[in-house]
């Protein structure tokens, strides 16, 4: 039996719409923005400059972790990992701070050089247009590891989010999926336990998760190359645009491609299981997407 998903896309496309535009709209217009207008619209020293948009990214990024670990350490445990302890964050939080370690130290390090090649602060901007980069090498980096370990059938030793030791580590899109629908999406604790169960009682729902993270990680090790090589090959003037907004196109045309790719396992799935009828529940056309708040 096919255990549904309590989570649907049908009421939540204003949340939803909401959710991304606060998630875009500080790396991309607020970043750039500040950058460009700066650099070529004031004689603002140039560290600052180079300071001042990441700076104001960070403050955003804080209230996004500080709202995050509100959620999951609240006295419910509506939020939290199946069976955690009140400070029992979940895995994508960790891969939160893990990003924005990686992250800083860029950024600080570079700032920290001073504009030693006598350039311009030429090479700065080019080392400060790739926290994008970096974000998709590590989680693709993440990703391969927990393929690996999934098809290897190793073991937890440990409490890994919702699952409990002695499991065998799932790919990282189930980590990421399950975590990101139940605290960002108010998913709650409803859907971290059908999300599971769904997982361990469908082979086509495991293969799936599979597939998507196999295709995403491939997918992000390309696309950070790409930026990687434009940012220290394009003019300078342009490279801090590729390097924060160039990735957003992309990501979200894989992720339309994503949803079709869902639909149509769904579909499999239903016929599977009613022998037949591919018809998929109206609260899951779409499961594993659900990123509004």
């Amino acid at each position: 039996m096919v255990v549904p998903l309590p989570y649907t896309l049908h009421t939540r496309y204003a949340s939803i719409a909401i959710a991304w535009t606060v998630i875009l709209i500080p790396p991309i217009f607020i970043n750039l923005g500040l950058f460009y207008g700066l650099w070529y619209g004031s004689h603002v020293d140039r560290i600052l400059v180079l300071t001042l948009p990441t700076a104001i990214l960070g403050i955003f990024t804080i209230i996004g972790i500080a709202e995050r670990i509100y959620k999951l350490t609240q006295k419910s445990p509506q939020y939290r990992p199946l069976n955690a302890g009140r400070l029992g964050l979940d895995i994508f939080q960790w891969g939160y701070f893990l990003a924005l370690l990686l992250i800083s130290a860029l950024i600080s390090s570079t700032l920290a050089r001073g504009d030693s090649d006598d350039d311009g602060h030429g090479y700065q901007i080019r080392l400060l247009s790739l926290p994008t980069a970096v974000l998709m090498y590590m989680l693709s980096t993440l990703t391969l590891l927990s393929v690996i370990g999934n098809g290897l059938g190793v073991k937890l030793p440990f409490r890994f989010g919702s699952s409990e030791p002695g499991t065998v580590i799932r790919p990282a899109i189930f980590y990421i999926v399950e975590d990101v629908v139940a605290v960002d999406g108010n998913g709650g604790i409803e859907y971290r336990e059908a999300f599971n169960a769904r997982y361990e009682g469908s082979e086509v729902f495991r293969n799936m998760i599979w597939n998507l993270s196999v295709c995403w990680m491939l997918a992000f090790y390309v696309l950070g190359a790409v930026v990687i090589v434009l940012v220290l090959e394009l003019p300078v003037a342009s490279v801090y645009a590729v390097g924060w907004a160039g990735p957003f196109p992309v990501a979200g045309l894989m992720v339309v491609a994503t949803i079709f790719y869902v639909k149509s396992v769904l579909r499999l799935e239903g016929k599977e299981e009613n022998g037949g009828d591919g018809r998929v529940a109206d609260d899951e056309r779409a499961p594993l997407l659900s990123g509004g708040s």
